[in-house]
C-alpha cells in the first residue's frame, strides 16, 4: 500500500515487451482486414462443388490465379474456380476454398475429388478476429510476445506504457567476491545478486547491480546513496539480522528516517527490513539465498508489479493441494516450505522437500511451489489440505 505506479510514456513497440499498458487499446481496423484464403487451394462457389465425391468428381475451368499480396479486385463467375494461395484475398462470388491436396490439376482445369463438409471452409473472413472499435487490451495489461504480435498487426509503432521501475540491487558482506574471481579462504561468490536480478527483470523492471557493499556503515551508506540517486527502488541482500557486522538496517534507518518495520513472522525470511526514502521503497532482504528468494516473492514482487502499473492481484496464484507427507513447522510464524506441486485443477498434490534449510540454493531450481503453513499450526499430516503458492517457470532456477 505504500508504493504507487510510476508515470506513463510512449515507447516503441519493439521495446515494449514486459511493460504494462497505461491506456486501453481498441482496434483501429478489422482483422483480418479482408477475407482471405487459409491455405493453398482453389476458391469456388459452394453451390458448384457441394455434390462432389470420389464417385462423382467435379470438373471446373480455372479462371485465374490469385497470389498473396495481389491487390486486384476479381470476381469469380459461377461454374469456375480460381487457384489461390494462402493469405490471398478471396475473389467476389467465391465462398469456400478446397485444399489443393483434394484436387487433380491440369493447365486450365481442376478436378475436385473431395470437398469440405460445409460452405465457408478454409476462408478467414474479414473481421473474424476483431472489428473496428473493439476493445483489445485494458490498461494494466502486461505486454507479452503474443500481444506484441496483435499490436503490430494494428500497425502501431508505439504504445503508451507505464515506466519500467529501475531497481538497484545491493549485495553486502566482506565475505563476497564478484562472479568470475576465485574465492579465497572464508569467501563466497556473490551469486544471490544474479538470482535477484533475474527476479527483478521477470517483474518487468530494470535491474541495476551495484558494487558490493562491505560490512561498514560508511561503505553501505555510500552504495545506498549512489543507488538512490537513480533508482526507483532498492533491494539489498544481507546485513539485516542481529550479527555484530549487520549494518544494513542501521543504514536503512538513516536514509529512511526510520524503518517502517524490521523482522516478520515467517520462515524463512524473519530478518526482513523495509522503509521509504523520499517515497522510494527500500527492501532489506536476508542474506541466505532461500530467505531472500521467498521474501522477494512475498514482499518485493507485489510492490514492483504495482509500481510497473500491472493490474491486481499482485500476489502469486494460490491453489489448494493435498500433502504427500507429514510436515512440521514452528507454531509462532508462517512457514513457506519448498516442494513440487503436481496434478491439475481440483486434484493438486504437494511433496515438500526433506531439506528446508535456507542456504539450499539448489532447491530453488527445482521447486515449483511454496506450501504455506500458517502461524499457529505446528504440524500437518499427509493428506491434509494446504495452500500452495505456484511459482511460475520463469521464476525458478
Amino acid at each position: 500500500d505504500q508504493v504507487e505506479g510510476l508515470g506513463s510514456r510512449s515507447v516503441l513497440l519493439s521495446d515494449a515487451r514486459g511493460l504494462v499498458l497505461a491506456a486501453p487499446v481498441t482496434a483501429p481496423s478489422s482483422s483480418p482486414p479482408f477475407s482471405n484464403s487459409a491455405m493453398d487451394g482453389y476458391a469456388v462457389r459452394w453451390a458448384d462443388v457441394q455434390e462432389t465425391s470420389k464417385s462423382n468428381p467435379v470438373h471446373l475451368p480455372v479462371a485465374f490465379v490469385i497470389a498473396a499480396g495481389d491487390g486486384e479486385k476479381r470476381s469469380l463467375k459461377p461454374g469456375s474456380a480460381a487457384r489461390i494461395m494462402t493469405g490471398a484475398p478471396m475473389p467476389e462470388g467465391a465462398d469456400t476454398v478446397v485444399m489443393r491436396e483434394d484436387t487433380q490439376e491440369s493447365d486450365d482445369e481442376v478436378t475436385f475429388l473431395s470437398v469440405p463438409e460445409a460452405k465457408g471452409a478454409n476462408v478467414r473472413r474479414e473481421g473474424a478476429y476483431f472489428t473496428v472499435g473493439q476493445p483489445l487490451f485494458k490498461a494494466g495489461h502486461q505486454i507479452t510476445a503474443g500481444s506484441i504480435g496483435v499490436l503490430a498487426s494494428l500497425n502501431l509503432c508505439e504504445v503508451t506504457t507505464f515506466r519500467r521501475p529501475r531497481v538497484a540491487i545491493i549485495s553486502t558482506g566482506d565475505e563476497l567476491v564478484p562472479l568470475g574471481r576465485p574465492a579465497g579462504a572464508g569467501q563466497i561468490v556473490n551469486s544471490s545478486s544474479f538470482m535477484l536480478r533475474a527476479l527483478v527483470e521477470d517483474c518487468g523492471a530494470e535491474a541495476v547491480v551495484m558494487p558490493i557493499a562491505r560490512d561498514t556503515v560508511e561503505s553501505c551508506r555510500s552504495v545506498f546513496d549512489e543507488a538512490l540517486a537513480t533508482a526507483d527502488a532498492v533491494v539489498s541482500l544481507g546485513g539485516v539480522s542481529v550479527g555484530d557486522f549487520d549494518v544494513v538496517k542501521t543504514v536503512m534507518a538513516e536514509v529512511c528516517a526510520g524503518l517502517d518495520f524490521w523482522q516478520v513472522k515467517m520462515k524463512p525470511g524473519k530478518p526482513l527490513a523495509f522503509g521509504l526514502a523520499n517515497g522510494k521503497p527500500l527492501f532489506g532482504l536476508p542474506g541466505n539465498p532461500v530467505s531472500s528468494f521467498v521474501c522477494f516473492l512475498q514482499f518485493v514482487r507485489p510492490a514492483l508489479r504495482k509500481m510497473a502499473g500491472a493490474s491486481a492481484p499482485y500476489t502469486l496464484e494460490t491453489v489448494s493441494a493435498r500433502l504427500s507427507k507429514d510436515v512440521r513447522s514452528p507454531e509462532w510464524r508462517a512457514d513457506y516450505q519448498r516442494g513440487v506441486l503436481s496434478g491439475s485443477d481440483g486434484e493438486w498434490s504437494f511433496e515438500p522437500f526433506a531439506d528446508q534449510s535456507s542456504g539450499n540454493l539448489v532447491s530453488l531450481a527445482v521447486c515449483n511451489g511454496l506450501a504455506v503453513v500458517p502461524d499457529g499450526v505446528g504440524a500437518l499430516r499427509a493428506g491434509d489440505p494446504v495452500a500452495v503458492e505456484r511459482i511460475p517457470a520463469g521464476w525458478r532456477g
